[in-house]
């Protein structure tokens, strides 16, 4: 296999795999790769969102591209936590809120910071919670070590990406 083979296959199991653990740095690739083309999606499949005074009204094409670039978003938010031997389950946790943040103004259930009473409350507490996601998965080394979850992947003989 050729090094960009190798490459290709270690960001398909960086995006696609929930297993093991990845250091920060391949999370911020991982995290980088999603934003942009979950940003991209919006560009093409919903424009409005980047022009209108006010946020519009969902846009399901745009829902649907969001919630596939929730697996890898998931994924690598899943194997951050088993680096920092945190649960298994606050990975996928983390991107439930998420697709509820994404699914609830199809519902007529708008989470935002405009919105009254609990779409509001809703809004916060659900930024509050994953930008602490973030921080941890971002910010914070793993655990020293192989671990419940696999070898370091700080160390040199690891395969993880």
């Amino acid at each position: 296999m050729s090094d960009s083979e190798t490459r290709g296959a270690d960001l398909a199991n960086l995006l696609t795999s929930f297993h093991g653990r990845i250091a920060r740095k391949s999370w911020w690739i991982g995290y980088l790769i999603v934003v942009v083309a979950s940003l991209s999606g919006t560009a093409v499949l919903d424009p409005r969102f980047f022009t209108a005074e006010e946020l519009p009204p969902p846009s399901w094409p745009d829902t649907i591209w969001q919630l596939i670039w929730l697996v890898p978003s998931a994924a690598i938010t899943v194997k951050r936590f088993n680096d920092r031997d945190w649960p298994w389950w606050l990975g996928y946790a983390a991107a439930t809120l998420v697709a509820i943040r994404l699914l609830a103004p199809h519902l007529g259930l708008p989470i935002d910071p405009q919105a009254a009473g609990l779409g509001r409350t809703a809004f916060w507490v659900s930024t509050l919670l994953l930008t602490a996601v973030a921080i941890d998965n971002g910010f914070f080394r793993g655990t020293d070590g192989p671990n419940r979850y696999g070898p370091d992947p700080l160390q040199r003989n690891s395969t993880i990406p």
